[in-house]
């Protein structure tokens, strides 16, 4: 077979296809302006209901988008492979040409 071929699709998979078209279908015809609106209503009711629990934040400001100021720490694997793409970039700064 050739890498342009593509293999024809089994009866068990076309109907697998169908259905999920069909469920989007479903899905997308009954998001209306209204039920955005009846949802986002629900949504400020439950905001509303559980504001007492909420934490009162006094001396600090969260941005809700902060261009990457606060991010989180590296992990491990991260950290690791960082060093691991400086050393293979970046030789002369880790002492193999010195």
């Amino acid at each position: 077979m050739n890498l342009q071929e593509v293999a024809r699709e089994s009866e068990k998979t076309i109907k697998v296809r169908e259905k999920l078209k069909k469920q989007l279908e479903s899905i997308k015809k009954d998001i209306t302006q209204a039920s955005l609106k009846k949802k986002t209503d629900e949504i400020h009711s439950w905001i509303a209901k559980h504001a007492m629990q909420r934490k009162v934040l006094k001396h600090k400001n969260i941005p809700l988008f902060d261009e990457n100021q606060n991010s989180a720490k590296n992990s491990l694997a991260i950290k690791m492979l960082s060093k691991k793409l400086s050393k293979d970039f970046f030789p002369r700064s880790h002492g193999y040409y010195s």
